[in-house]
């Protein structure tokens, strides 16, 4: 019989890893068993599934925490690859039955994966010695001039790009942010539907660039600036991997990750705020992680709190999601504080929410930035789920809600623009909005907005499966590792973006450099290689926190576990977000796997 087992599972793992959903709706044919690689796998998988579950070896698991721990996060990922591949399963398939063989198949693939990873890991934490140099390159850049060495390699990795984009590239919400401040000069005012310290640092940039006649000198000041603070982020976590003796392997492992990957380096001579707020959100990180695990040294003196607090503010300044980020972790650093030290933690974060509404409520509207009563962008997904209602129960709304929505929405648009992988279409359908709206502050969504919410209540009730499949279809591409990037792929390649395609800047990029601008965009197309091609995947990120974190609470370092905060409530925005798979809304949980990964190694 557990011979018998052995095969079913290996028989089914092949399935899981071969099974073609999207082009039949033929059972028979979506197995997809029979060839040559199918054959290799399953051999190699009785091999070793005989090897484990009969002879007892290559797992040696000590604690029944474990196997459950490991069970558990290969669970979320069986889980993860279902609702992805559902997504794009044909529509004549009998899916419920291929996901019980999926399941069969998975589980005990990944069982078997992350056992295996983390009993390695074990091991190696378990059994590291002193962290020994290799040679003088490696002494002198990761020990003895950390900030000016790893600041200096990673400037050099996007020393290519800044000449090739000089004097940047241009994204749509960094031209609409730029816009903001021409309407500022222009009529006094504008809405801070971007975050406006965005707004004012691109817009000046552009303004004055154009104004004191050196239009791509100016421009390239924030591509500079932006490779500046990332090339700072990455040396800060490289300077708390020499304070907690992180492994040689793993520091120049990290500086590869984030000095060649191609997404940090066409993001950072982009004009986009993202390209700001993962910076940030990294530079928070570490204080967090210095706070949770060298709290002498954190508390030793005011540089730390007055950096986190600091980089805290600047977080919430750059994305309107920032501040979610704290509300979690500053609970939680809270509970983890004994002593006067929660006095020092109520301190920091009084100091921080204060800075954050003088800004939105003081100085911003000072200088002539409008305040939003509503941004629509908060409710893209609930609009999602209302334009997937009425394409699957179009008889079951009522006339009342009908009406509603139709005085909300262009109803009849709305069921038929609804595309799950991009909320601005259903969003665009909105009658009552902030393009709309009389004073441009949205109040009139405002006054309906409770309205609104019982009509999707009321809907919810009745058909609450709608909804749940709804957000599955949005939002599966930020926990599915097989699916692409959707819109703008891997960055920004071009410079022509709104204000510039209307003429009004003249800086353009250089014209003899085009070749190259294509040979490093060609230099992105690595996504298609096995292995590295999980880099440009959002989903694989959301697995490595995951993995990460159920470790440290595995091996019971909860402190340590706690890093990963900022990570997943960032992944739990992007589930919300208008976009799914959006690499841009998926750089600070990728920014933090490299130190998530190294504080699986750090001396307990």
């Amino acid at each position: 019989m557990r011979e018998l087992a052995v095969i079913l599972f290996a028989v089914s793992s092949t399935i899981a890893l071969f099974v073609d959903v999207e082009s039949t709706g033929n059972l028979s044919m979506a197995l997809n068993g029979d060839g040559i690689p199918q054959l290799i796998a399953l051999v190699i998988l009785i091999y070793v599934y005989r090897r484990i579950w009969i002879q007892g070896e290559l797992l040696h698991m000590r604690k029944r925490r474990e196997r459950a721990g490991y069970a558990v996060i290969a669970f979320l990922f069986t889980l993860a690859m279902i609702i992805g591949k559902a997504q794009g399963a044909e529509e004549d398939l009998k899916y419920s039955l291929i996901a019980v063989i999926l399941f069969a198949g998975y589980m005990p693939l990944f069982y078997v994966i992350i056992s295996f990873l983390g009993g390695k890991i074990t091991d190696m934490a378990d059994g590291q010695g002193e962290c020994r140099t290799s040679s003088r390159v490696t002494r002198w850049l990761f020990e003895d001039h950390v900030v000016l060495g790893v600041m200096l390699v990673v400037f050099l990795c996007r020393l290519p790009y800044l000449i090739a984009f000089y004097p940047c590239s241009m994204s749509w919400d960094g031209g609409a942010q730029i816009c903001d401040f021409y309407s500022l000069h222009d009529s006094g005012a504008f809405f801070n539907h971007h975050p406006p310290l965005v707004s004012f640092l691109y817009g000046a940039a552009a303004l004055y660039s154009q104004k004191w006649g050196i239009p791509d000198l100016g421009m390239f000041v924030i591509p500079l600036m932006q490779t500046c603070l990332s090339a700072f982020a990455v040396a800060q976590v490289c300077v708390l991997y020499r304070e907690l003796a992180i492994p040689y392997w793993i520091r120049w492992t990290s500086l590869a990750y984030y000095g060649l990957f191609t997404v940090w380096c066409m993001f950072d001579v982009t004009y986009i705020k993202d390209s700001i707020y993962w910076p940030l959100t990294l530079l928070y990180t570490v204080e967090m992680v210095w706070c949770l695990v060298r709290q002498e040294a954190f508390f030793a003196g005011r540089k730390h709190v007055l950096l986190m607090i600091l980089y805290g503010v600047l977080m919430t300044q750059t994305r309107n999601n920032g501040i979610f980020v704290l509300l979690f972790t500053i609970p939680v650093l809270f509970v983890i504080m004994q002593g006067k030290r929660k006095g020092y933690c109520l301190g920091a974060a009084a100091a921080i929410f204060a800075a954050v509404y003088l800004l939105d409520n003081a100085l911003y509207p000072a200088l002539g930035v409008v305040n939003l009563e509503v941004k629509e962008d908060t409710y893209c997904i609930l609009f999602q789920q209302t334009a997937k209602y009425g394409q699957d129960h179009p008889d079951d709304v009522t006339e009342e809600e009908r009406a509603f929505l139709n005085r909300m929405f262009d109803y009849d648009e709305l069921v038929e623009a609804y595309n799950p992988q991009l909320a601005d279409w259903v969003k665009n359908c909105l009658k009552i909005c902030e393009a709309t709206s009389a004073d441009g502050t949205n109040s009139e969504f405002a006054q309906i907005r409770d309205e609104y919410f019982r009509v999707w209540f009321a809907q919810f009730l009745r058909h609450p499966l709608s909804y749940v499949n709804t957000f599955l279809e949005c939002s599966y591409g930020y926990y599915y590792p097989e699916v692409r990037p959707y819109k703008e792929g891997t960055g920004f390649y071009e410079m022509d973006r709104n204000m510039f395609t209307e003429g009004m800047h003249p800086a353009r990029q250089i014209t003899a450099l085009a070749p190259f601008r294509f040979l490093l965009e060609q230099v992105s197309k690595f996504e298609y290689l096995p292995g590295i091609g999980l880099l440009y995947r959002c989903g694989f990120y959301t697995w490595c926190v995951a993995f990460a974190a159920g470790w440290l609470l595995i091996r019971k370092r909860y402190r340590e576990a706690a890093a990963a905060l900022p990570a997943v409530v960032n992944i739990l925005v992007c589930l919300i977000s208008p976009v799914n798979t959006c690499i841009r809304y998926a750089l600070p949980a990728m920014c933090m796997v490299p130190l998530l990964s190294a504080l699986l190694f750090k001396k307990e």
